[in-house]
């Protein structure tokens, strides 16, 4: 058994590296922070308030101030990092060898590259909002020759609309990324959008409009019909059925009281998406 002990004290107020959707309160967290998204690491994580929050809120003065000095100066993102992980002794060697290693693998990648592959992460963790706010940010700095990776990014925009049930709107995104990439992905995404979004009516008169769609929308509605036994049978499903015989048996103030504590829970799990 081995036992680490914390260097400097532990923040009053977290920090949030990278606009990743999560905060971390020490030192340690800061460099368990850097080994998980090592790939994901730009120049942009080298910035001053980094260096402030070290050492006003974890009280380490002497390596606050250095990671200030670096930041603005023409310093690598492997030494800035090395500086870090040098200091604080969390890890073995070895490891933060590993962890270096994969910043200089990484730095070929561009900037663009980078910023795309955060923002993936962010929506792998659920974080749809954020990543919505990072794809956002990278088309408008992305130069317009790079059509296929601007394709790919309006693809995320349209997942992360869809997660937040802008169907419509998620839709536009996904024939957007298809026109650029010619991925088919992207162009069964915005049928199930369209899908999700009109009544059956008028997705039949889209059907008749756009015939090119019809094969791949024979598929969906099979898989809908899945989804649907899935859901029915799935813990939320039975729930749902519970709640509906409460009020088929009028037995109202108990239904009300199930309906009034599934919504607030919905509501709860919303808001965590849009953070």
């Amino acid at each position: 058994m081995s036992i680490k002990l914390c260097i400097g004290q532990y923040a009053k107020n977290g920090y949030e590296p990278e606009h990743m959707g999560i905060k971390v309160y020490c030192l340690e967290e800061l460099c368990f922070f850097i080994k998980e998204n090592a790939f994901l690491l730009d120049d942009g994580f080298m910035e001053d308030a980094l260096g402030a929050w070290v050492a006003e809120e974890c009280g380490l003065q002497d390596l606050g101030e250095e990671l200030r000095k670096s930041s603005r100066k023409n310093v690598s993102l492997k030494s800035y990092i090395a500086m870090i992980l040098e200091f604080a002794c969390f890890f073995s060697k070895e490891v933060n060898q590993e962890i270096l290693d994969i910043i200089v693998e990484n730095s070929s990648h561009s900037i663009y590259e980078k910023k795309k592959a955060r923002a993936d992460a962010l929506v792998k963790k659920g974080h749809y909002g954020l990543a919505g706010k990072e794809y956002g940010r990278l088309l408008k700095m992305l130069p317009e020759e790079q059509t296929i990776l601007r394709g790919e990014i309006y693809h995320g925009c349209g997942v992360c609309l869809a997660k937040m049930f802008y169907f419509t709107l998620a839709g536009e995104y996904f024939l957007k990324a298809h026109t650029l990439t010619g991925k088919i992905a992207s162009y069964q995404q915005y049928l199930w959008t369209k899908r999700l979004s009109v009544t059956e009516k008028e997705y039949v008169e889209f059907l008749k409009e756009h015939e090119e769609a019809y094969e791949d929308s024979v598929e969906m509605e099979e898989v809908l019909e899945e989804l649907n036994a899935q859901w029915k049978n799935s813990k939320n499903g039975m729930l749902l059925e519970t709640i509906q015989k409460e009020k088929e048996a009028r037995r109202l103030a108990e239904y009300q009281d199930k309906l009034t504590r599934r919504v607030d829970y919905l509501k709860d799990a919303y808001r965590q998406m849009l953070s």
